[in-house]
Parts: structure tokens; sequence; C-alpha cells
């Protein structure tokens, strides 16, 4: 008999073989044994975590000759052709090839035939979102009003592609991606069942290859126990995935972060005889920096991290927050940007140039000299060599402030202390109307009231005013009262106040205010974007300047 590949040879026969889907598996179980059997269900999750193998129990568990269990014996007839795939009334489908509406239509067309051989008639479609709209339509109608003896199984890796309708008629299961622990005591089982000798480092870096999928660890440990002749070695292994050393990682942040030049030519150097994955080089990078973040910031240590112990808490105590955050950043656009580059040697090397560069709290010698040649500078201490970020920051920020953080020129109008000022009625004029209103001792709405109004006259002891209509909403009876007895109380003479909702006034003491500030803002923007310390953040690390109102005006970089 031909080879067969683990995947297929170890691929799980009950629920209980399952790894890493519990929580599937006993939902499923608890429903079979409990005859709660709906007619569609729905398998999602990443590549190579179970939900073909899922939907293949549950066909066995439906047509068992020993009844519907949720253990099925795996020996009769209805599990035996299930599991070497020929049981005539399990029809599986990968929609991937049959996208057509009269693929779909074919498909169907049997369904209202009762089993050949089976209790139950199965349906399992395998990457169900490949479907087409008209297919999904032409299974829609079966799906919602199945025959008893029929059962829909999907699976698909990206459920959001489904129709809302389709979704609706599924119990839906999600299968998670399978930890590296997972995975890795799942391939010593099976190693240690087939008797073949392996070095523990060795399966650690292929169940870490596999990224969450036992099906991907299954292929990857087949192709190491053939390029290692019946053995697992870590060498081959790491010949086989291209996979960096280790060592050559935390040399290289080493030399960086010491700003070691010389030693940096040395550690490249290595590197490009080896003709590593450049991008599997930067990824690595990254996986070392957010495990030096996590223990400086949350001071936990990844178990499973393939860096020692010492040299993440030695990192985390040479190298500040800010500056780990900055070189994360950086690699990872890097990653980014390496099929940009013109080769992806020149892509990596340009970002560990990049690594080497930039350092929190200081510019390059360019912009230094750009800073100290600067009639504003940014920041009082660019001639002594070092600009620190935070300053530039605040410095920035302070410049907008002068117009933007600062309270709302209404809020500069303090109430008077002194006694109330008293008008001659001809004085009552909209030229005259800010005096006035500086003199009302008014707060609140009626104070809003009074600064969206217009004098209109003031004729035979009686004064009108216009109310803007962007504060008519303000023009409670309360309000109005406020405003009319405190202008009563400001003038001399006897008088009468009343008030009228006015049209689009653009010279009330509000909209004047407004005008003001709103050229004061144009202005600090203009001022800020010109800005030498801002141009080199937005150059170099595609920095935002962004405008947040939020009661006021401000600017923040």
């Amino acid at each position: 008999m031909s080879y067969q590949a683990l995947a297929r040879q170890f691929r799980p026969q009950n629920f209980t073989e399952l790894v890493g889907q519990e929580h599937v598996s006993q939902a499923l179980i608890n429903g079979l044994e409990n005859d709660r059997i709906h007619h569609a269900f729905l398998f999602t999750g990443t590549r190579g975590v179970g939900k073909t193998t899922v939907a293949r129990i549950l066909a066995k568990a439906l047509n068992c000759e020993k009844g519907v269990t949720g253990s099925p014996c795996g020996t009769c007839s209805a599990c035996t052709q299930i599991s070497e795939g020929r049981f005539v009334d399990l029809v599986e489908v990968d929609a991937a090839s049959r996208t057509g509406v009269d693929d779909t239509r074919e498909l169907l067309e049997n369904v209202q035939y009762a089993p050949t051989s089976g209790r139950y008639k199965i349906y399992l479609i395998d990457e169900v979102h490949m479907f087409s709209k008209s297919s999904f339509n032409a299974l829609l109608k079966t799906l919602e009003e199945p025959p008893p003896h029929v059962k829909f199984l999907l699976a698909t890796t990206e459920p959001k592609k489904l129709p809302i309708t389709v979704l609706s008629r599924c119990l839906q299961f999600n299968l998670k991606r399978l930890s590296l622990t997972q995975i890795n005591d799942h391939l010593i089982k099976l190693l240690d069942l087939q008797n073949i000798t392996y070095d523990a480092s060795a399966i650690e870096l292929i169940a870490r290859a596999a990224d969450g999928s036992m099906r991907d660890g299954l292929s990857l440990l087949d192709q190491s126990i053939a390029f290692g002749a019946g053995n697992v070695k870590e060498e081959g292994v790491k010949l086989m995935l291209g996979t960096i050393d280790k060592n050559s990682v935390v040399g290289l942040l080493s030399s960086i972060a010491a700003k070691d030049a010389k030693n940096l030519s040395a550690q490249l150097q290595q590197i490009f005889e080896m003709s590593p994955d450049y991008a599997l080089f930067l990824s690595d990078m990254a996986l070392l920096l957010h495990e030096i973040s996590l223990l400086q910031i949350l001071n936990k240590y990844v178990e499973s991290s393939r860096f020692d112990k010492q040299t993440i808490v030695k990192f985390s105590q040479s190298i500040s927050h800010e500056q780990v955050q900055l070189y994360y950043q950086i690699v990872i656009k890097g990653q980014e940007e390496i099929n940009l580059a013109p080769d992806s040697k020149t892509g990596f090397e340009m970002t560990i140039m990049r690594l080497f560069a930039f350092k929190i709290g200081q510019f390059p010698d360019t912009e230094k000299k750009t800073l100290e040649s600067s009639p504003e500078p940014v920041s009082n201490n660019a001639a002594n060599g070092g600009v620190n970020i935070a300053n530039q920051v605040s410095q920035v920020k302070s410049q907008a402030t002068e117009a933007l953080m600062a309270p709302p020129v209404t809020n500069t109008v303090q109430e008077p202390t002194r006694p109330l000022q008293k008008f001659s009625i001809n004085e009552i004029t909209s030229q005259n109307w800010k005096n006035i209103f500086n003199a009302l001792p008014l707060r609140g709405t009626a104070r809003e009231l009074a600064r969206n109004s217009l004098v209109i006259s003031n004729d035979n002891n009686e004064v009108v005013l216009s109310v803007d209509k962007q504060t008519h909403a303000f023009m409670t009876e309360r309000a109005c009262s406020k405003l009319k007895q405190a202008l009563i109380d400001c003038v001399k003479e006897s008088i009468t106040v009343q008030l009228q909702e006015g049209g689009d006034h653009t010279q009330t003491i509000a909209r004047t205010e407004q005008l003001i500030q709103d050229t004061s803002v144009q202005e600090t923007k203009q001022k800020v974007s010109q800005n030498p310390f801002v141009q080199n953040m937005q150059d170099n690390f595609d920095a935002e300047v962004i405008q947040i109102k939020d009661g006021q005006n401000f600017l923040e970089v």
C-alpha cells in the first residue's frame, strides 16, 4: 500500500480525538445524545483546524449502525465507508469548483429522494463562501425547508461572505486556531507512536511555523521526516524552513541598541552570507520586540518564547519603553515595504539602517542643523546635540494652544464685580451692544441669547432685540424674562424690552468672536504644518496633525 500523509493517516475518527476543539465536540455530543439535531450546521475557522474533519465525524454519528450517537463505533459499514470516502449518502462538494447556479441545482435535484443505505442523506459543502449569489439563492429554499432525511454540513474560512439569510438558518460553530503547545504536544505524540527520533527544539520550530493549523503542522512534520531521512533534527528543520538562528536576531538588535556600527556591519555580513528569508527575519525581530514590550509594560514573559528569558530581561532594562515601540513600528513598516524595494536584501538593509538611525530624543545631524538655523527654534536644546521629542511635541502644542487650547472667547468675559453700570436709552445701539452686554449680570441661556442678539430699534422708550436664528431654541420664557429684566435694570430711563426671532445675523457678538477664533485656528494650523519638527515626523514616521473638537479647539500631534 502506498504511503499515506500524516494529516490523513492520523485524521481524528471521533469527537474525543479532536485536538483543541472541545467546545465544538461537547456541543455536538450533547445535541446527538439528546436527539436535538439541527438540519444545517456551519463550521468556520482558519485553514487546517478541523472543519471538514468535524463534519465527517458528525456524518458518522448520524449514520452509525448502532444509532444516532455522540460516539460513533468506527467499525460498522457506514462508519468505515465514511472514513474511506465512499459512503453513497454523504455527498461532498468543493464549492470553489462548483460555483454556478446550474451546478447547485444539479446537486440538489436528488434531495427529495430517501437515503440509499444510511439514516440521513448528508450534503457536506466545503468552502461554501465560494458559491455565487445565484447558487446561494438556489440553496436557500432547500436549506429553509429540507426533507427530514437531509442534513447540510457547511464549512468555510470566511463566514462574513455568506448571506445573512444562510447564516440565520444554520447552527454555527467556530473552530479555534490551535495554540503552539497543542500542536507541539500532538506532533510529539505522533512521533512517539511511530518511534521516530526527534529534537524537542525541532518540533517547537515546526509547531511555530504551523501558525495555528494542525494540518500545516502535520504536513511540515512529514516534510521534515523526509528531509532528515527518518529523523527530525533541529538543524535540518532550520534549513528546511529557512529559519533564522535566534542568536542572529538578538545580536543584530544588540548592535542597533548599542549604536555599534562596526559590529552591526559584521552582523549584517554574516546574515547576508546565509541568504535568509529577509521578511521572516524581520518577523522574528518584531516577535522579539513584542516580548520585550510585554515584559516592560505588563511584567509578562511568554513561556513558549524562542528567546531566552535572560535575554528578554536584559533588553527590557537597557532599551526604553518608547524606543522599543519605535523599533517595532519601523520593523513592521519594513515588512510591508520589503516587496517594494529593488530587491528583498535592499529592503531589509534599509529597514536595519532606519532602526540604527532613529532614536527617541534625538534627530539626525541634518535635522539638528535645520532646527539650529530656524528663526523660530522648536526647542531650546537643539544646539546641544540632541532634541527631546517629548519637548518638541510640547513646544508645537504650546504654539497651537495660544489660540486653540485657551478657553473660548466667551468665557473670558467675567461677571461684573463693580456696581451695575447705567446707560441712557440712546446708547442702546448695535454698535455699543458689546459694552452693554459686558455690563449685563447674565449667565447661562440668557447670556447666550444676548450674545446672539442685535439691537434693531430703541424708539419711544422701547428697545427691540432681534435674536439670530441659530439661537431661537434658547428663547425660553425664563431666559427671555432674565434678559429683559437685566436690560431694564441697566438703563437709566423707564423702558420696555421686546425680543423677536430674527434671521441670519452675522454681526452678533457670538458670530464676531467665532470669526476671530476661526482665523486664529487657520493661522495656527499653518504655523504648525510649517514647523520643521512636524514636517520631520510626517516624512519619517507618517505622523498626522489632527484637529480635535471637544468643547474647545486644539491641535494634537
